[in-house]
């Protein structure tokens, strides 16, 4: 065996102390992202309240107990040094980061336990964001398991509102008036609920009477000081930047989406003209007048749609994705009250929505079945730890709207709907609907709209089939004020994702895929559309930005 020279040893023992040196760093590194791991989980664990005899505590003291553990935990994450992680993990961290911040804005802005009357809904049908707990309604008959369950929760709504009342120090006047509607609903439903249960478990049907008879009371109470309040109760602009950029990730400012949403109005309104100019002696179609005709014409676009997705090479149609058992027309929480008539029962009352998808629902369908019911159905079967869970405080919600009202353009664009004129001007309708509420939302946070404002604006500016008391548009517009970057998610989130989409185009030229691209942009996962393009372009430069933020 050959001897090493001095010089092939010296060389050696260099490239071994790179080698442990390497080893160590990987080790680091490994010991530094599982330390992320176990604050991720720390973290989800104190957004919870604690529960005070089944009640969750928002008080005072119980919020500031949270607020402190939370500055702990972000302190410690503070100290982790992701940048010589790969890109994969520093999106890990960045998501970490923006759910401890969104916490933080909950605490030092929108407080929700203390300025909005509806954020204590104690039934989950559907009322935006809401109380930890909020039950689902259950339908009799029920088992004795079900029976008990529904007795404790029942039993602890007299004294969640009575608590509400202690906690909301600061309500605001259009948020006041927003849970008057919510609680006069939640009264016919726990009336309801009584009655259904008289027959077979009367002791629980007076729970339900007592609980209908304390939130009638709470109702009464809200009804007493709404016109003393102040009347705005959006977050101000400073801090929907803030919110915009260091949590949501987003990369457009309030002034940016004005001009945005503004010129995408005009260009919605611009090509539903030509549409109808070019169709002009064609009819609109007619509504469907019955459930079963509509779950036809639904059970008809739902095939038609990942048929052609897969035909044309647009998108990986997953063998799992299928379309849902029939399961009516859109649900909105009012359509849950008992007194209200059921969908098709004459007179039909139609809503925004479902004037569109009662006459065609393509344009629908697209934004549900490849969108949302797609977007949940990959979220269950991700395992990765921190981008495989829901995000909290709408912090995907730009991805998740925006990738699927995207989806409605690219069906009009890619062929999907030649053949059928009026659907064309139906997906236009409904951009121009989308493009709408924007400015609403914007000012009803920068506090220049009351919420009667922005219903006038919202309603006036859509080209049809929305009055002034239009159920979506009311219920649009109270998420929108509860939720900050709901409204504007959809159409700007679909526009962040075209300049993706033009970006990665732009790389790769003529190698570029269309269904290539929506595959990765779908493998990312359901986190803000600014993380995903890092990962697809390799330039962070955006997200270092948002990473940085100052005091709130």
């Amino acid at each position: 065996m050959r001897k090493r020279t001095w010089l092939q040893t010296r060389r050696w023992l260099f490239a071994l102390a790179i080698l442990l040196a390497c080893g160590h760093a990987l080790a680091d590194a490994d010991a530094d992202y599982a330390e992320l791991l176990a604050l991720f989980g720390e973290f989800r664990s104190i957004v919870p309240p604690e529960r005070v005899d089944g009640v969750p505590d928002y008080s005072e003291a119980a919020m500031s107990a949270r607020f402190d553990k939370l500055e702990a935990l972000r302190a410690r994450l503070d100290a982790i040094d992701d940048s010589d992680w790969p890109i994969g993990r520093r999106v890990d961290y960045t998501l970490v980061l923006a759910e401890m911040r969104g916490l933080e804005f909950q605490h030092k802005v929108v407080r929700p336990w203390a300025r909005d009357p509806a954020f204590y809904s104690t039934t989950n049908l559907g009322f935006g964001p809401k109380m930890d707990g909020a039950m689902a309604i259950p339908t009799p008959p029920l088992d004795d398991s079900e029976a008990s369950e529904l007795e404790t929760r029942l039993a602890a709504v007299p004294a969640v509102l009575a608590a509400a009342r202690r906690n909301l120090k600061h309500p605001r006047g259009d948020l006041a008036r927003l849970g008057i509607t919510q609680k006069r609903i939640e009264v016919n439903v726990y009336t309801r609920l009584a009655d259904d249960l008289q027959a077979d478990r009367p002791a629980l049907a007076r729970r339900a009477r007592a609980a209908a008879e304390a939130t009638r009371e709470f109702m009464q109470w809200l009804e007493s000081i709404e016109a003393d309040l102040p009347a705005h109760g959006g977050v101000g602009r400073d801090n929907y930047n803030w919110l915009l950029k260091h949590v949501l990730l987003f990369p457009y400012s309030w002034e940016d989406m004005q001009v945005i949403g503004q010129r995408e109005y005009e260009r919605s309104l611009v090509f539903l003209k030509l549409e109808e100019h070019r169709h002009a002696d064609i009819p609109m179609i007619e509504p469907a007048t019955t459930m079963a005709e509509f779950e036809r014409r639904r059970a008809d676009a739902d095939r038609d749609l990942l048929e052609f997705l897969e035909r044309k090479n647009i998108m990986t149609v997953p063998e799992w994705l299928e379309p849902p058992e029939p399961e009516g027309p859109y649900i909105l929480p009012a359509d849950r009250d008992p007194l209200k008539p059921g969908p098709f029962e004459a007179p039909i009352d139609r809503h925004f929505f479902r004037e569109a998808e009662d006459r065609d629902p393509r344009p629908l369908r697209a934004h549900n079945l490849p969108g949302h019911l797609l977007d949940s159905l990959m979220l269950a079967r991700d395992d990765r730890p921190i981008r495989g869970e829901r995000r909290l405080f709408f912090i995907s919600g730009t991805r998740a709207e925006g990738w699927a009202f995207y989806l409605e353009e690219l069906i009009q664009q890619t062929g999907f709907l030649e053949g059928r004129p009026k659907a064309r001007e139906i997906n236009y309708i409904l951009q121009a609907k989308r493009a709408a509420r924007v400015l609403p939302e914007l000012r009803l946070h920068d506090n220049s709209w009351t919420y009667d404002e922005a219903l006038e604006s919202l309603t006036s500016r859509t080209p049809y089939w929305m009055g002034p008391d239009d159920a979506i548009a009311r219920f649009d517009l109270e998420l929108y004020l509860r939720q900050p970057g709901y409204g504007i998610g959809y159409y700007v989130g679909k526009v962040q994702l075209e300049s993706l989409f033009a970006e990665v185009a732009l790389q790769r030229e003529r190698d570029f895929s269309l269904k290539a691209f929506h595959d990765e942009f779908l493998a990312a996962g359901v986190m803000p559309i600014s993380l995903i393009r890092w990962e697809m372009t390799g330039d962070g430069a955006q997200i270092e930005a948002m990473r940085d933020a100052p005091p709130l």
